[in-house]
């Protein structure tokens, strides 16, 4: 697992974590977890499926705006981030908030958008509170691409 965090005045009060729900276990991360829940592998496209980003991650800079320019993944990122603040608002102070999200193989889309709403919910609170990222599969190998379920054509 790799973290990013970002420092705040206070405590951190979010973490999000990226996971990829192809791989063994990732159900079981996603299962021990509350809070918010976005699964990317139908709402943004998947840069595995291009050669030149296939064995980067969405830390990496071609990923990450490969990701960030995908049609719909900007409000995707604006309407997460205000879910997950209006939630820590209204939790106690000291009590964390989660969000997890979810693509594949969680090395690309996940890693990006769970970076950009990190980035994006620290900044709206100007940083009085720490938000830190796991991203728990980023090390993992690619996976091949899933089969396709269609039966052939003869």
């Amino acid at each position: 697992m790799q973290i990013t965090h970002l420092a705040g005045v206070g405590p951190v009060a979010a973490v999000i974590r990226s996971i990829g729900l192809r791989h063994d276990g990732a159900h079981h991360v996603l299962a021990s977890g509350d809070g918010l829940y976005l699964d990317l592998r139908r709402a943004l496209r998947n840069p595995a499926d291009n050669p030149a980003l296939r064995y980067m991650t969405g830390l990496d800079g071609a990923v990450y705006e490969h990701v960030l320019a995908t049609p719909g993944a900007q409000e995707l990122i604006a309407q997460t981030d205000v879910q997950l603040r209006a939630i820590a608002d209204e939790v106690r102070r000291g009590r964390l908030v989660r969000l997890t999200v979810a693509c594949q193989g969680g090395r690309h889309r996940s890693v990006a958008v769970a970076e950009a709403v990190a980035r994006r919910t620290w900044g709206a609170w100007g940083g009085e509170y720490g938000v830190d990222v796991e991203h728990h599969y980023i090390n993992h190998p690619v996976l091949p691409a899933p089969a396709d379920p269609r039966p052939a054509r003869p």
